[in-house]
Parts: C-alpha cells; structure tokens; sequence
C-alpha cells in the first residue's frame, strides 16, 4: 500500500469519523425527544423504506457500475468523454429515481403494509411520513452519481465528508424546531438534507470538467454496458437493504418498541463499525479496478490482502469491546429525556447480537469490492441469494424462540458471517489472498483481543465494586466506559506492539 493512500485513507477516516459522530449525535438528540414512541417508530420506517428501496434498486450499484465504465471510457476516448458519459448516466439514474418516487407516494399504504405490520395508528402515521420521506430517492441517487464520479478522480474527500453536513443540518432542526414542526416536519427536514448533498457536490464535480447538460441518450453504448453489469450487481448488493427489509417486518410484528430499539442498536452499530469497514472499501475499490485495468495481478492480490488486514486489526478488537460494554455504550448515547433505562436494556440486548456480525460485514465489504472491480458480478450474486434466503429462514426461526426481537439482530449477524466466509473462500479459491502469513497474522490478533477482553472485562467488575454506592448516571457509566476502553486499547496496543503486528503493520503501510 503506497503512502500516497495511506495518505488519502487517513483522511478519508477522519472524515467518515466526523460524519458518523455527527449521523450519532442526530440519532442521539431524536432519541432524547422521541424514545421509543410511535413517533420513532414512524419516522425511522418512513426513512429505511424509501433508504432501502434506492439500495436494492440504484445506490449499491451506481459506484460499483459507474467507476469501472468511467475508467475505461477516460482511458480509451479521454476524459471529454468519459464526462459527456457521466452526464448521461446522472440523467438516466435521476429519471429512474423520479419515477420510483412517484411510485412510492402513490401507493405508500400498500408498501408500508408490504414491509411492516405496525398497529393501526402507527401504520397510519408511517403512510404519512413515507409520502414526504419519498422524494429523498431523487436525491440520494443524483448524491451516489455524484460520489461516483468524484471517486473516479481519484477525489475521496469531498464524498466522504458529505453526509456529515447534511447531519448537521438535521441536528440543527431537530434542536430549533422540531417541537413546532414535530415528526413531519423532521422528514422534510431529512429530504432537503438530501438535495443538500447533490448540491455540495456540484462545484468539486465541475472543477474536473463535469458540465451539466438535459442531453439524454438512453441508447448509449457505455450506458448498455453499465446495465450489463447493473442487473446482478443490483442483486448481489441488494442482500443487505432486502435482509434490513425482511428484518423490519419481523421485528413490527413483535411490538412498536421492540423495533424502535432495534433500530437504535443497528444505527449505532452502523456507525461504530462503519467508521472503518466503509472507508477502507471506498478506497480499496478504485485501486482494485486500475489493478484490473492494467492486468497487474499482484497488485490486486496485495490490495486484498492487506485490506484484510486493517479490517482485522480493527473489527476483531472492536467486536468484543462492542460485546462488552452494549449497556454503558447505549446508556451512555442515548438514556436520557425520552429514552429511559428499560429502553437501553431493550437496545443494549440487540447490540450484543448485531456485534456479532462486525467482521462478517467487513469481509463482505472488501470481498464484493473485489469482485465488482473484475467485473465479475455471477459471484456476488449466487451468494448474495443464498444470504437473503437465509437470512429469511434465520429470522422466522429466530424471532420466535425465547431470543424475540434479539434473535433478528443475531440472524443478521449470522447471515452476514456466511455472506463473507463464502465470499472469502471464492475469492481465496481464484486469487490465493489467504497466505500462512495472513493467518499468522489473524493469531496475533485474536490472541491479543482475548487478552485485552478478559483484562477490560475485569476493570469493569472493580469499577462496579468502587462505584457500588454511588448512583448510576450519565458521569458514572461515563467514567466506566472510558477508563474500560481506554485501558483496553492500551492493552491491546502493547500486545501487538509485543508480538510485532504493528510493526509488521506499519510495513504492510509502507509497501
């Protein structure tokens, strides 16, 4: 991994950080207001339809098509080209994305039924919400184009730093207005937060030549191209938004609540495990390709391989911290104003299973990266059918044990282990990415996670018993949080600086 990226994923990191904590602190400051009332339960179903709907049918596939096409384009023809390219394809995928947001405002009670079974009134308020929330789509597909077309340049910042203005923007809202405008008010709120992304875009897309034109050209060959690729793309990258969905309609079945706090420990699971499993794929994937393009084969294999490394030495400490501290981390982000101590309990318990599955979801991200960018989208999509078949097998199964609303936190888990073994396994059996020196190095890490679990899991028995007499509170579990975490990646640290990962790490960075 040459330093120039180690450059670039440094700030690609802090960036998705910044972006996360700010996506965190929106979550925080609505659960403050609405806890686990109807209310949440509404808005956050009127958000993840729409959300999940433009995954399965566009986003996923936008950047996984785009990039490879754009890069052949602006090698053979150059880059007036591949920009004239890029313009129609905005157009095409806005037009799809319009088309589907009048679709869904039009028969929104036929969806929200299709993917929920909420109690009437709850069904009713998320009709509503779902109508506004819809329009989003057009948004969020022209912002994913976008992103596209930026990364294409090799231009990662901007796309990474995005969201967290549109987060921004919420969090101001929901402090100034929500209690005048209430919940629908926020989902409009959300929607201009959308088109706020698209419009940040514009000036960076511009300084690389991007010139905006109603010039539309359905017939395009590169565009026929994309669509070869899209269709099992659109499949295969569809096994998480379709599993969210299926998960959504076991889980309001259970009770409002119950899917509330699901969504409250899937959001923060999203952000503590994204932080890193996103950026490393963001800037994995252009790299892959251009190996693709230039037939180097070990450039590929060492992109891969290395990549399995920082998600290792990353996800596999941060699953068991996860695991460890559910209650003080969800105690912590959210009990407060609405959200009671029963409510983090609620939250807490699905954490711990949806913690689970953090190494599964990276393996997943880097191991689909790889594929696409060989334009090999056959794979990706058998697995991709399996995960979702079973995912709906786990689910049913699950939901009705003892493990309730827990055991679809767990199927999710599961399902996205499965989804990144085999995935694994396929790539291993073409690539040969899984050396001695790999699993030597996975040891290392495992060893020293353990360790660094059985060490923080007694800090948190001594710091109960200091603070045995004293009240719990936001500053308590606080203090037990930090010092648990904060002496567990000490811990962790010296382990591996003792068993020589980091300095075999910062050789991998320095390749």
């Amino acid at each position: 991994m040459k330093k120039n990226m180690v450059k670039t994923l440094s700030a690609v990191f802090v960036l998705t950080a910044i972006s996360k904590v700010l996506g965190f602190l929106r979550d925080v400051i609505f659960a403050n207001i609405y806890g686990l009332e109807a209310e949440a339960t509404a808005y956050q179903a009127a958000l993840k339809i729409p959300t999940q709907i433009v995954d399965i049918v566009l986003s996923s596939a936008i950047v996984s098509c785009f990039i490879p096409i754009f890069n052949d384009v602006s090698k053979k023809k150059g880059k007036e080209d591949a920009n004239r390219f890029a313009n129609n394809f905005i157009n095409v995928v806005s037009i799809i994305a319009t088309f589907i947001a009048i679709i869904g405002m039009l028969f929104a009670p036929q969806i929200v039924n299709l993917f929920t079974d909420f109690s009437p009134s709850t069904y009713s308020l998320t009709v509503e919400l779902v109508r506004i929330t819809f329009p989003m789509i057009i948004f969020t597909a022209m912002a994913f184009s976008f992103v596209g077309f930026l990364q294409s340049y090799g231009e990662f910042n901007i796309p990474a730093g995005i969201s967290g203005i549109s987060n921004l923007v919420v969090i101001l809202f929901l402090l100034i207005f929500s209690n005048t405008t209430g919940i629908h008010g926020v989902c409009y709120c959300v929607v201009l937060a959308w088109l706020l992304q698209v419009l940040v875009q514009l000036p960076f897309a511009k300084k690389f030549g991007y010139k905006f034109s109603l010039k539309t050209n359905f017939k395009d060959e590169n565009l026929k191209r994309v669509l070869k690729l899209a269709i099992p793309i659109l499949i295969s990258t569809a096994v998480l938004p379709i599993n969210n969905l299926v998960s959504m309609k076991f889980a309001s079945g259970i009770g409002d609540k119950y899917y509330s706090a699901l969504e409250y420990a899937y959001k923060l699971y999203v952000v503590i495990y994204g932080i890193f499993s996103y950026a490393i794929g963001n800037i994995i994937f252009p790299e892959l390709s251009r190996a693709v393009s230039n037939n180097d084969n070990k450039s590929y294999n060492q992109t891969i391989n290395k990549s399995l490394k920082l998600i290792s030495f990353l996800l596999i400490p941060l699953t068991v911290g996860l695991i460890i501290f559910s209650e003080k981390i969800v105690s912590v982000s959210y009990e407060r104003g609405a959200f009671t101590h029963e409510s983090t309990l609620l939250t807490s318990g699905a954490l711990i299973f949806y913690a689970i599955g953090i190494i599964g979801a990276g393996l997943v991200e880097i191991m689909n990266k790889a594929f696409y960018a060989k334009q090999n989208t056959k794979t990706p999509l058998f697995v991709g059918i399996f995960a979702i078949v079973l995912n709906f097998i786990l689910c049913y199964l699950l939901s009705k044990t003892s493990l309730s609303y827990t055991g679809i936190a767990l199927a999710t888990a599961l399902v996205a282990i499965a989804n990144g073994v085999v995935l694994s396994f396929l790539i291993h059996k073409e690539n040969q990415v899984f050396t001695k020196e790999l699993f030597k190095y996975f040891g290392k890490i495992v060893f020293s996670t353990i360790i660094m679990g059985i060490f923080v899991y007694s800090m948190i028995d001594i710091a109960d018993y200091l603070f045995r007499n004293v009240e719990p509170s936001f500053i308590v579990n606080l203090i037990k949080l930090g010092v648990g975490t904060g002496g567990g990646v000490i811990v962790y640290f010296a382990l591996t600086y003792f068993l020589k990962v980091n300095s075999f790490f910062n050789k991998v960075l320095d390749e």
